[in-house]
């Protein structure tokens, strides 16, 4: 099954650039841990539900994010990161 999501993330001079960027090393450590909780994975799709513009609902970008592949899940969060080309790193599929 292909989910259709796009990703936004914020551009270079949107404010908080800091907060983000702990948020996703966070999450990244924690995904490192060899036992992540469940509670971290919930906290990661709702952090990354506020950068998806596609589905529009959140409850469908939620839904979207649970079904994401690992490589797009990484692609997300190097976005984040400021890792990227600045090319939407999950186009629609």
């Amino acid at each position: 099954m292909t989910v259709k999501i796009t990703f936004q993330p914020p551009e270079k001079n949107k404010p908080g650039f800091l907060k983000r960027q702990k948020q996703a090393l966070i999450f990244q450590r924690e995904l490192a841990n060899p036992t992540p909780s469940p509670e971290a994975l919930d906290l990661m799709v709702e952090f990354l539900a506020d950068y998806v513009v596609e589905p529009k609902k959140r409850a469908d970008a939620v839904a979207a994010l649970w079904e994401a592949s690992e490589e797009q899940f990484n692609e997300m969060m190097d976005a984040l990161r400021g890792a990227t080309s600045g090319e939407n790193p999950v186009p629609p599929q």
